[in-house]
């Protein structure tokens, strides 16, 4: 049985709707879709609204933003009630930083030579859900301003960019603990994925564990098989459970295809195991 336990929709940063992105997974054999949008359950709630025929079984989620020092972390949360109204505010609040920093960082943009980009950016939080630093990327490489995505964030939205500006999000507990009051499992997401040496990763485990943490991503694009069996390891020391996900985004991403990740260890016990 497949599962893909990590995907957005274009309720975030993903470029397919939410049935979309089902029929995708449909054409794949993927058996069960969690569908984990950035700060947002509305992609979730929109498929409620379809008829629910799917050939397949979907995990409503969702995929919380933390700060941990220094780290800013990825939290999905797997089969939570996404409308619980804690989650709901929690979320509201979440989505209102990203407005925020937005609006920061097009001012920032414009300043370094962007015209109009206030303007535009102003436009775009009017008409999408959110905005995410990918479609500052996308505003960025459509202008001319850079020529690819990567350049979009050295030149202006990473850490050192012309445009950067620090994230406010709230800490990794709150994740945790919000993720929990929806009914869900906290999942820390694509943990090598973070500029952290071994050491240090050991020490966010760890902490995440104690902060009530029950799952971690141990199989997802590209991670080094000595890397996933060290994460395997950690997560039987710490009686955690073993997610698995592509971070499905678009189609035209071919490092992060639906459905396309390492198989799971046999040594760890799954994170589905916690809602069958």
């Amino acid at each position: 049985m497949l599962r893909d336990l990590h995907n957005h929709t274009h309720a975030s940063d993903g470029s397919l709707t939410p049935l979309e992105l089902v029929e995708l997974a449909v054409e794949r054999g993927v058996d069960e879709l969690a569908i984990t949008d950035h700060d947002s359950v509305a992609g979730v709630l929109a498929l409620r609204e379809q008829p629910q025929d799917f050939d397949l079984k979907i995990i409503e989620g969702v995929e919380i933003s933390a700060g941990w020092g220094k780290h800013t972390l990825h939290i999905v949360g797997l089969n939570i009630d996404p409308e619980h109204v804690g989650l709901d505010s929690f979320l509201k609040l979440q989505q209102q930083k990203r407005h925020t920093r937005a609006l920061e960082m097009a001012h920032k943009m414009q300043k370094a030579g962007v015209e109009e980009a206030v303007t535009d950016v102003e436009t775009m939080l009017q008409e999408q859900n959110m905005v995410c630093r990918t479609h500052l990327a996308q505003y960025l490489l459509d202008k001319g301003m850079v020529n690819n995505f990567a350049n979009a964030f050295k030149k202006y939205l990473a850490k050192g960019g012309k445009a950067f500006v620090k994230d406010d999000w709230f800490e990794l507990e709150d994740a945790i603990a919000i993720i929990k009051q929806a009914g869900g499992v906290p999942v820390l997401a694509h943990p090598t994925r973070y500029k952290m040496g071994s050491n240090q990763l050991h020490e966010l485990i760890q902490a995440f564990q104690r902060m009530g943490g029950e799952a971690i991503e141990v199989c997802y694009p590209n991670i080094h098989p000595g890397k996933k069996n060290l994460l395997a390891n950690w997560v039987q020391k710490y009686n955690l459970l073993a997610s698995q996900g592509s971070d499905f985004h678009s189609p035209d991403k071919p490092w992060a295809l639906l459905g396309k990740f390492p198989p799971m260890p046999d040594n760890v016990t799954p994170v589905w195991t916690a809602w069958q």
